[in-house]
């Protein structure tokens, strides 16, 4: 569920003044005396509803919240192994050195420019797919000739390993998110929760509008939150692809001997 900031000040106004405005209609409907005679059963029921719901949206919120923590880590892993991989190549001999090497940078570059912007989309790069089989079979298929290179080549093999461990992981990410049916019980119990405050005559109707609002306001903030940590590429906060581009900085030093302006 794709969320900005914009969108959700919007839906959260809507729905503070909504409440307010099915508390009016409530009040209209009901008499005062008939409210405050069932008080003693509303306030039991109000308070295991409220508590159900509380519990349920604490627990998406927090797993949001580890999915989008796990999402970034996975992400500067996968830069970082592909760094690595850069790097170790130095033990080979030029010819494959700097065909591994390339095929890095080309990676790196791919996966910022190319790819980042379609995972917004829930989508991945071609490119960056062939890009990444090239440097998996430049890895693999080389021979080593000597003791040095076969050192530097068993040290580079599990980074490799980890770039594409990471980079799946990076794609399963896109899918991870609330399916529909658990949205729709959120809706459900967020409304619930709110009708539950019309079940209580206060003598001061304002009072009450501004403890209605309340109620709604931090349901939708909660809410939203989920909605926001739930989706970590696409949306107003996002995983970024800095990881990828420092990384990518430092292998154009290498190559180029100079720092880049821009990517």
């Amino acid at each position: 569920m794709t969320v900005t900031y914009g969108t959700s000040i919007a839906l959260t106004v809507a729905t503070v003044i909504a409440s307010v405005a099915g508390l009016l209609l409530f009040r209209k409907l009901l008499a005062p005396d008939t409210l405050k005679s069932n008080h003693d059963v509303a306030d039991p029921y109000s308070q295991f509803v409220g508590m159900l719901f509380a519990v349920l949206l604490g627990f998406m919120v927090a797993d949001a919240m580890s999915r989008f923590n796990n999402a970034r880590q996975i992400v500067e892993q996968e830069a970082s192994s592909v760094g690595n991989v850069f790097r170790l190549a130095d033990g080979l001999p030029d010819a494959p050195r700097l065909k591994i090497q390339r095929l890095c940078a080309n990676y790196l570059e791919t996966v910022v420019n190319d790819e980042w912007p379609l995972l917004a989309k829930h989508d991945t790069s071609k490119k960056a797919w062939m890009v990444y089989k090239d440097l998996w079979r430049a890895c693999v298929t080389y021979e080593p000739v000597s003791a040095r290179d076969t050192d530097a080549h068993q040290a580079m093999l599990p980074h490799m390993a980890d770039v594409g461990t990471n980079r799946r992981l990076r794609v399963d990410a896109l899918h991870n998110g609330l399916p529909a049916p658990l949205w729709w019980i959120l809706g459900v119990g967020g409304v619930a929760t709110i009708l539950f405050t019309y079940f209580f005559n206060v003598e001061h109707l304002r009072l009450q509008i501004v403890m209605v609002s309340i109620v709604s306001l931090v349901i939708c903030l909660n809410i939203f939150l989920l909605a926001t940590y739930d989706d970590p590429f696409s949306g107003d906060m996002t995983v970024s692809s800095s990881a990828f581009e420092t990384q990518l900085k430092l292998i154009k030093v290498d190559l180029d001997g100079v720092i880049p302006d821009k990517l």
